[in-house]
């Protein structure tokens, strides 16, 4: 089977953000396309900080199916939405966006898929100590629904006053101990110490920046458990540090995965291939 011929009738779906090379959603959201034969395509765009809005009109415009919403606009989008769900309203984050005859409507598909892909790995979240590096619109989404199952979340950033935000906002809604710490060796030793679980919500080690870490080697213990949401590679330096660690890891291929399948259910209306569309993003990275 093959992609159908694009015509003035083929409905668009895509993916903004800055930067934009590293992303696999093309390729898998395209496979499924392909497989069901539907006349969609999905491409990626490059919109900077300061051409967001424009970008959101020209969704409008076009006429565009839906889109998908990466760093660094996951926030700042929601005002340019006409109605955003409960949970991305909560969240404070958007990650996803419907267009239903010019109307917006966004909603947050990360912090499902990443707890699904936590809990497919076999990890359990009750009463667990739980570390997060980031404060930015995945953190927000992950911890938003970590907070409904763990003890304590500790949220740690390079910006202060976003973790600290974050922080109160997750206590207000949850019964959970959430406390906000700065990014430093003295702090990243202690908290790490006593967390069972590490996420990093963070584009560090992202493609190309494939030598960087959120942390030194010497904080993680095999106790430990370290979820880094980067895909792209598909095993960053903080998952072979945590490997060689003793750590059990996890990956962010699945979380993407969950997500863009919870996506592209609503915008067509049609389930996809899971199993397809993660076939292809690994195909894609070269594994």
């Amino acid at each position: 089977m093959h992609l159908p011929a694009i015509t003035s009738k083929t409905q668009i779906l895509g993916v903004i953000g800055s930067p934009i090379e590293h992303s696999v959603s093309p390729v898998m959201h395209n496979a499924a396309i392909e497989d069901l034969g539907i006349d969609f395509r999905y491409f990626a765009f490059h919109v900077p900080v300061g051409r967001l809005e424009e970008a959101i009109k020209g969704v409008r415009a076009l006429g565009f199916a839906g889109i998908n919403v990466t760093i660094p606009h996951k926030e700042n989008v929601i005002g340019f939405l006409d109605e955003m769900d409960d949970t991305a309203r909560r969240i404070g984050a958007c990650n996803t966006i419907k267009n239903d005859d010019g109307f917006l409507t966004g909603r947050n598909t990360d912090g499902e898929g990443a707890i699904q892909a936590i809990r497919a790995a076999g990890w359990k979240l009750e009463r667990n100590n739980v570390v997060v590096i980031g404060a930015g619109g995945a953190a927000r989404a992950i911890t938003y629904f970590l907070a409904k199952e763990v003890s304590r979340i500790v949220i740690m950033d390079i910006d202060k006053k976003r973790a600290k935000k974050l922080a109160a906002e997750l206590e207000k809604v949850s019964r959970t101990t959430v406390i906000d710490s700065p990014v430093n060796d003295e702090c990243l030793d202690r908290e790490i110490a006593e967390a069972d679980l590490l996420i990093n919500a963070t584009p560090m080690g992202m493609f190309p920046n494939v030598d960087q870490t959120p942390l030194p080697k010497k904080c993680l213990h095999e106790e430990l458990h370290v979820f880094d949401i980067v895909y792209n590679p598909l095993e960053t330096k903080l998952i072979q540090d945590a490997k060689e660690a003793g750590c059990a890891t996890l990956g962010g291929i699945d979380m993407l995965v969950n997500q863009g399948e919870i996506a592209f259910e609503w915008w067509t209306g049609r389930v996809p291939n899971r199993e397809l569309m993660k076939e292809a993003a690994i195909q894609w990275l070269g594994l």
